[in-house]
């Protein structure tokens, strides 16, 4: 994997071998100071620390403006972030992106953790929640298996998922995204991503693999069952996978479901649900990589819960 390298647009085409046809335009950086109102701080959503993700507004239409900038920024293969977000330009002194959004979009961090900057909540119900976890699932699912060779994302986090108007969630981020070579099931690379959603094998021998994956989409499931952070001082420091674990080996999922779920009670079809959801997200964060399920595997779980829940 490259770093700290910019790409030209024409040599972004040229590397996708035909695998994508999303158009690629170039804007100047008068246009993107304009959309961004020079790059005004009231208008960060995700602020990494790599790279910023501003609201805008281009030519009437909505769009996110993402900049890379700081010291030691990633500039990552754009053939994957490019494709996977739909996005519609690279241009400017830094490298910067722009993605195409929805008019109303919120990041699923600030739902889960905290107030947004414009101080609007997201929808934090069970449905809501699951509905989130499956999008995600279906992204990572196309990510591993649509392409020649895998492409491994190495940083999924609830602060690099947006959930639009219609409540569909994506990811923004692709910035250390990595591809399995061709006939390989693993990769060596510099150990990067974030505390809590990093697997602890990839950290250990910078092998990665897509349980890389696998592990931060478990640790994304505990974090939307309990409205905690991966190391949470209300949990004790502990990791957060281990203190869900000590209350669902106890059948007290009450006690580490997010109380805004479950107003009174859990009912019985909702404990179901709720149990079938830890015991998938533990089975995703196991020690062992052989004993982390596939992605696809994963999805069709979370799709046989949902059909639960609709069918109530």
């Amino acid at each position: 994997m490259e770093c700290g390298r910019t790409s030209s647009p024409e040599e972004l085409v040229d590397s996708w071998n035909g695998e994508c046809n999303v158009p690629l335009r170039a804007f100047s950086s008068e246009e993107l100071l304009k959309a961004t109102n020079n790059f005004h701080p009231h208008n960060i959503i995700i602020e990494d620390a790599f790279y910023s993700i501003y609201r805008g507004s281009f030519e009437g239409c909505p769009v996110l403006v993402k900049k890379f900038g700081k010291e030691g920024s990633f500039w990552p293969h754009e053939d994957i972030n490019l494709y996977a977000t739909h996005d519609m330009a690279i241009t400017s002194q830094f490298p910067t992106l722009v993605y195409e959004c929805e008019t109303s979009i919120q990041v699923l961090s600030n739902g889960l953790y905290e107030m947004d900057r414009s101080s609007d909540k997201l929808t934090l119900a069970w449905e809501s929640r699951l509905s989130i976890a499956n999008d995600i699932a279906s992204a990572l699912v196309h990510l591993h298996t649509t392409f020649s060779t895998p492409i491994v994302n190495r940083n999924l986090k609830p602060g690099n998922i947006i959930i639009d108007q219609n409540g569909v969630a994506k990811l923004v981020d692709f910035s250390l995204a990595i591809r399995i070579p061709p006939g390989e099931s693993q990769v060596e690379d510099i150990v990067v991503g974030t505390y809590g959603f990093a697997e602890p094998e990839y950290v250990a021998t910078g092998i990665v693999t897509v349980n890389t994956d696998v592990y931060a989409f478990g640790m994304i499931m505990l974090e939307l069952l309990t409205g905690k952070r991966t190391v949470d001082a209300n949990c004790g420091g502990s990791h957060l996978d281990n203190h869900v674990k000590i209350y669902a080996n106890k059948d007290q999922l009450n006690k580490v479901v997010d109380a805004r779920m479950i107003g009174d009670g859990i009912g019985v079809d909702q404990e179901q649900q709720f149990r079938a959801f830890v015991e998938l997200a533990l089975r995703c964060v196991e020690e062992k990589r052989e004993d982390k399920p596939e992605m696809k595997g994963v999805a069709d779980e979370l799709s046989r819960i949902q059909r639960s829940v609709d069918a109530n």
